[in-house]
């Protein structure tokens, strides 16, 4: 017997079979959040994308919704994005489980001018804003170095590099040539504390990886943004040890973005996919002083889309959350005096984000400790076909250049069908994993992969 919903609201929506837009319905019953929507082709679908109507409205009241309207070409607002994804590599020394690029071994290797342009469409579509430096696998391409001195040169003043780490661990010196380059961060793929979890999630135990690249950047003082993939009854029970990994590290640990894992690229199983709420509520859990509501959401996206909160140790071996302190009337404040170029660099912990922190609480009325011992946690959860809403993509503040100069939505661009078929990756004159350059045309709507899958999810 099915259960009665009620409506909540509508908006524009994918078909999670072809990826065509059609209309969404925001429906409510036994207390979770459904995403309700009818395809002429394909029939009604309904994928359950929030576990309790209280905590979706509490977060609305933060912000809009659905922010922005739904565009035709769904490139991003260059006035807007605030962090820019630049792919430089297919290759990857890692086949991941969970990969949003469906990336691995002898995938296309971008040349040097291909990924200038790429730096250039970011340049002229967003200006300078932060940049990562992304893939397949970054660090086994052969002037990534050199590709950060470019983007340096060019303008851009915080560039990340993310990273499985492998190469930061076992190639001396390497971690140096990324600092004097100009890298500013490395975004860590960090998925728990145990063996066991890399070798679920990574298919082979890569612990002690990420403790050496955590010590190669520790000793040339580059900083590491911690970024765990974080699957269902896989490592959801490790996301407080992360936490407390990081507050033991934090010397180079900067701050740490989970992901809970979302159906892109290589992620067969559409089962386990678990939203912002259900991962508060899961690290809240596990860390004393912390509740669900400490994670608050990020100002200059969707309200579903990125939630985040601060702790620092408070000297009895536990930690007291910044968010506490704060209401809606005061976080309304403060993120109105953070410029949305900067709400990136405020996440990652850099010292532009510290600053930009000290300087907006003290006009809220209180102080931040200056000794850097607050930690960063955020919740990014990407939108995949189960939740595709039109309205949040065009307000995304996370984007991907493309060949063609346009600034697409990361997650309109990783966007898989229930089949694992990608809508718009793949539409590049280099073409996907074979590198054989086939070009797709911009017309069409979903892409078939041959392998089903690409990078990780924390790449």
């Amino acid at each position: 017997m099915s259960q009665e919903r009620t409506r909540l609201g509508t908006t524009t929506s994918l078909c999670p079979t072809c990826l065509e837009r059609v209309p969404g319905t925001y429906e409510t019953g036994g207390d979770a959040v459904y995403l309700t929507r009818s395809c002429p082709q394909h029939g009604t679908s309904s994928r359950k994308i929030w576990e309790s109507l209280d905590h979706w409205e509490w977060a609305a009241d933060f912000g809009p919704a659905n922010q922005g309207t739904a565009s035709e070409d769904l490139a991003v607002d260059g006035d807007h994005a605030c962090l820019a994804v630049v792919e430089i590599t297919q290759d990857c020394n890692l086949s991941c489980s969970y990969c949003f690029a469906s990336s691995g071994p002898g995938g296309k290797q971008l040349s040097f001018d291909e990924v200038v342009d790429l730096l250039e469409t970011v340049r002229t579509e967003g200006g300078t804003r932060p940049i990562q430096f992304s893939g397949g696998e970054p660090t086994v391409h052969d002037e990534l170095p050199e590709l950060v001195e470019q983007a340096r040169d060019m303008g851009f003043e915080h560039v990340e590099v993310n990273t499985n780490g492998i190469n930061l661990a076992r190639q001396d010196g390497y971690a140096e040539r990324l600092a004097n380059a100009g890298v500013t961060a490395v975004y860590l793929q960090f998925d728990g504390v145990t063996s066991e979890t890399y070798e679920s999630i990574r298919e082979v135990d890569l612990l002690d990886v990420k403790r050496g690249a955590l010590d190669a950047c520790r000793q040339v003082d580059l900083p590491v943004i911690l970024v765990p993939t974080v699957v269902p009854e896989v490592n959801d029970d490790e996301m407080g040890d992360i936490v407390r990994f990081a507050l033991d590290n934090l010397d180079v640990v900067q701050s740490i973005n989970f992901q809970p894992v979302a159906h892109f690229g290589r992620y067969e199983k559409h089962d386990g996919r678990f939203s912002l709420d259900e991962a508060a509520h899961k690290l809240a859990a596990q860390i004393e002083a912390i509740e669900p509501r400490d994670f608050l959401p990020v100002p200059c996206c969707s309200s579903y889309c990125q939630m985040s909160t601060a702790v620092m140790p408070n000297g009895e071996g536990g930690v007291f959350p910044l968010t506490g302190l704060l209401d809606l009337d005061n976080w309304e404040t403060l993120s109105g005096l953070v410029d949305e170029a900067d709400w990136m660099e405020l996440l990652a912990g850099t010292p532009v984000g510290h600053e930009t922190v000290e300087i907006a609480s003290g006009c809220c009325g209180f102080d931040v400790p200056g000794d850097g011992n607050v930690l960063p946690v955020t919740l990014t959860g990407f939108m995949d076909a189960d939740a595709a809403d039109v309205n949040r993509l065009d307000n995304c503040c996370i984007s991907v250049p493309t060949p063609q100069g346009d600034l697409v939505p990361f997650c309109a661009y990783n966007m898989t069908d229930d089949e694992g078929q990608y809508a718009l990756r793949n539409r590049h004159e280099w073409g996907g994993r074979d590198g054989t350059g086939e070009s797709v045309s911009a017309d069409s709507t979903a892409t078939p992969t041959t392998d089903g899958g690409t990078p990780d999810h924390g790449d």
